[in-house]
């Protein structure tokens, strides 16, 4: 009986834990910037959103095709003009 409260327990854990190591990168990607794949239930700013958008632009080639750093590239200037029209008074 022991075991199965265990084996249960153990379930119940390992369920719960969030798995955001590995929710939204893969083989370097951020899948969730490119296509809003796998992404985790947490908002992050803007600000925070363009630095990622960087990081993620300055791999290059190494890491993305032409055809996602092109889509990264529309969404950071997307961004930084939500960004512009924040600050203007």
């Amino acid at each position: 009986m022991k075991k199965k409260h265990l084996f249960i327990a153990v379930c119940a854990l390992a369920l719960s834990t969030p798995m955001m190591s590995y929710a939204s990168v893969e083989n370097g990607k951020d899948l969730c910037l490119l296509n809003s794949d796998n992404c985790p239930n947490r908002t992050l700013s803007i600000v925070e959103i363009i630095a990622k958008l960087q990081n993620e632009i300055n791999k290059g080639g190494t890491v993305y095709t032409a055809d996602e750093l092109r889509i990264l590239n529309a969404k950071l200037a997307e961004y930084q003009g939500f960004m512009d029209q924040m600050q203007r008074p």
